[in-house]
């Protein structure tokens, strides 16, 4: 009958490390940490101002559109005035084109 130890490795004693590794270990990890906050920090630092600039630009664009289109920017969804109010008229010639007349 073939046995297998499976536990064998499990009660094997295990391997310490040593006490300057370990101080070695942490010190790299709050390196590694600090260098990570300071990229994300300066990454910060660039990209929330360009944001807010073309987030204002954006805003600005908007309501330059808004204004040529006649659309009051304080109150966008308010009744619009009909165009017949600006007393604007336009007189005009129509004349009725038969389907067999040559254009």
């Amino acid at each position: 009958m073939i046995r297998i130890d499976l536990n064998r490795r499990l009660n094997q004693g295990t391997a310490r490390l040593p006490r300057w590794a370990s101080y070695l270990i942490m010190a790299g990890a709050f390196a590694l940490g600090v260098l990570i906050f300071l990229v994300a920090a300066s990454l910060a630092l660039i990209l929330i101002p360009v944001v807010l600039i073309g987030g204002a630009v954006a805003a600005w664009q908007m309501r330059r559109r808004m204004r040529a289109a006649g659309i009051d920017p304080q109150n966008p969804f308010g009744r619009q005035q009909p165009a017949a109010t600006q007393g604007e008229i336009v007189d005009v010639e129509y004349r009725v084109i038969e389907p067999n007349e040559r254009r």
